[in-house]
């Protein structure tokens, strides 16, 4: 019973310490002027400013210049901004697992990302991007398989 008592009164005393705390930041959000508001919760923080001097009042950062776009991209980032477009399979590479890597006519390499019989060569293909950035391969007389960018690039 002793021990509830003590954590009562403990608890009491942190609550009416916290509600001071909050009246007397509540005090100084009420004021209009930017400046006098700084001043004021300066005071409440025990930070005076030298006799005579007003307190500093903090600028914002200086904004950053944009980042040229003089910057060459790697072709592989160039390869995966491109939209939708058309191309012609030129060479199938099967890999592990029933996987293959398929080459386009433009050199860029895609590998399956599903496990299908390889497309042939010399078919058109058109690529797309779904909104959320899966890479399809659409080719005529099949249904569309998903693909992504070959690390071999």
């Amino acid at each position: 019973m002793k021990a509830i008592r003590k954590l009562a009164t403990v608890g009491g005393f942190i609550l009416i310490s916290m509600g001071s705390a909050e009246a007397q930041d509540n005090a100084c959000a009420r004021v209009d002027d930017p400046a006098a508001r700084l001043a004021c919760y300066d005071r409440a923080a025990g930070r005076v400013a030298a006799e005579g001097a007003p307190a500093p009042v903090p600028t914002p950062p200086a904004a950053r210049p944009a980042p040229s776009r003089a910057v060459a991209e790697s072709p592989r980032e160039a390869l995966r901004k491109r939209g939708a477009f058309d191309s012609t399979l030129t060479s199938v590479t099967p890999l592990r697992h029933g996987y293959y890597r398929l080459e386009l006519a433009d050199g860029s390499a895609y590998d399956t990302a599903v496990v299908a019989p390889p497309p042939p060569v010399g078919a058109a293909v058109h690529v797309r991007k779904s909104p959320l950035g899966t890479t399809f391969f659409d080719m005529d007389g099949r249904a569309p398989f998903t693909v992504k960018l070959s690390r071999r690039q």
